[in-house]
């Protein structure tokens, strides 16, 4: 049975270098941060377990995600086949598996016995608010109007014992929820789970006409054992999870939230923020709370299969002959494409650029360059494109507040798509500098360079 607890022991017997244990006790405040940190600066992304974190009942758990060949392990495919893998999960959904067998309901905890300063949650980044963290929790709510059951990631500042403000984007599909429960003026239920198999954290930042439970079990192969929580009617939470939050979320009641340093390396500053008041909390016996240092590799690492996968799909449905996507830069994606119409990178870029509160600069080129190659991506900007021509900007449309540039308080912002494929009619004869294939091919370097020596 997939899980947090069986990954874990799988990275230490098969690739004990990905797995580091620290016993000394860590200070809740930046230390965590400052040791992975440190670790990246030397090109290492280990799992990291924490023994003893001050304060804390719980050990901590970070970096789970914190490479994409560690995420290619978890899902049982080669690096390559990331992407392949994410499509065929999505295409082939398992549902889950309601069960009474629940380890994460082995310890609860009610009324005044709740108090979120059990958990080890954090402060990472000298700008950030002075409350603590959690950021690996993921949230579980159902639509009032279809009764579909959402999944998404949130950060969560600790505001009390038994509440925490959390993080929603304008224009995502947690937002939508909400606003539903507030025409209804109800308040809404939630839960929030921690500890967690990256295909869960992968599947549950799906976005499409599945649900995430049902992507998450094709990810793993197998249906999701999940477990009925124990206040909040409805609402579904993995049986192997190893925390889980319940409680409701009332619309109208918002607190401060932030400066908190999010993904793109920047702290935005504070916002409101909804509070979730915390109604049970549950956990394993000798739970391991997990946790994302954000702005990290990891935090990178989780979205970019859901995204590639999303953008493809979008893409392919306006334009099917695109070959491949990539994010190049915070906020910045590039697309290849075999192009049979002039008109076909405009398409590709009124598909993407208004449907994605994050994508604000598209660059499209020929499928003959590399997006992964900054040279040669830019070397076709720089070759094929007329700016007066090629250069689309669409001025008005939904952004994030988690990017530095953006100043409206809506979240609006303005975005770019650059058409930098070759012209398919050329006005001019343009050949790119060859030797001929027959010289090139008799030229032997060893033996010249031999003769010299």
């Amino acid at each position: 049975m997939s899980d947090l607890r069986s990954f874990l022991d799988r990275v230490k017997t098969e690739r004990p270098a990905d797995f580091v244990e620290i016993e000394r006790e860590v200070d809740r405040r930046f230390e965590t941060t400052a040791i992975l940190s440190k670790l990246e600066a030397q090109q290492r992304s280990p799992i990291l377990l924490f023994k003893s974190v001050r304060g804390a009942e719980l050990p901590l758990v970070t970096n789970v995600c914190g490479s994409m060949g560690r995420i290619a392990f978890a899902l049982g495919c080669s690096l390559k086949d990331v992407s392949t893998r994410y499509a065929a999960a999505a295409a082939a959904p398992i549902g889950v598996q309601v069960t009474r067998d629940a380890p994460v309901q082995e310890i609860r905890f009610t009324g005044r016995d709740i108090d979120l300063a059990r958990l080890p949650a954090l402060v990472y980044h000298e700008h950030d608010a002075d409350r603590p963290y959690i950021t690996a929790a993921i949230g579980v709510a159902r639509d009032p109007d279809s009764g579909r059951t959402n999944l998404s990631v949130h950060r969560l500042m600790v505001y009390d014992r038994e509440s925490a403000a959390v993080f929603i984007e304008r224009g995502k599909h947690l937002d939508g929820i909400l606003q539903g429960f507030r025409r209804a003026g109800q308040v809404m239920p939630m839960a929030f789970f921690i500890g967690s198999h990256p295909a869960w954290l992968l599947g549950a930042v799906y976005s499409g006409p599945l649900e995430e439970y049902a992507v998450i079990g094709g990810l793993t192969g197998e249906p999701l054992p999940v477990v009925k929580c124990l206040s909040q009617d409805g609402l579904l939470v993995p049986a192997r999870a190893e925390v889980v939050l319940e409680g409701v979320v009332d619309p109208d009641e918002l607190v401060d939230e932030g400066p908190f340093g999010e993904w793109p390396g920047y702290s935005t500053g504070p916002v409101r923020s909804p509070l979730f008041r915390v109604t049970a909390m549950t956990m394993r016996r000798e739970a391991i709370f997990q946790d994302v240092v954000s702005g990290h590799m990891e935090h990178l690492s989780v979205e970019l299969p859901a995204i590639e996968y999303r953008a493809l799909s979008r893409a392919r449905a306006v334009v099917p002959n695109v070959t491949a996507f990539a994010v190049v830069a915070p906020f910045t994606s590039a697309v290849a494409l075999e192009k049979t119409a002039e008109d076909e990178p405009k398409r590709v870029m009124d598909a993407l650029l208004p449907a994605d509160i994050q994508a604000k600069h598209l660059i499209v080129v020929d499928s003959d360059v590399d997006l992964r190659d900054p040279r040669r991506l830019f070397r076709a900007v720089g070759l094929n494109t007329q700016p007066a021509r090629d250069v689309h900007i669409y001025p008005d449309e939904r952004g994030t507040l988690l990017d530095p540039s953006c100043t409206s308080p809506a979240a609006r912002t303005s975005k770019m798509g650059i058409d930098a494929t070759r012209r398919l009619a050329p006005v001019r004869t343009i050949r790119p500098n060859r030797v001929p294939a027959d010289v090139l091919a008799g030229v032997d370097i060893t033996e010249i360079l031999k003769r010299r020596s």
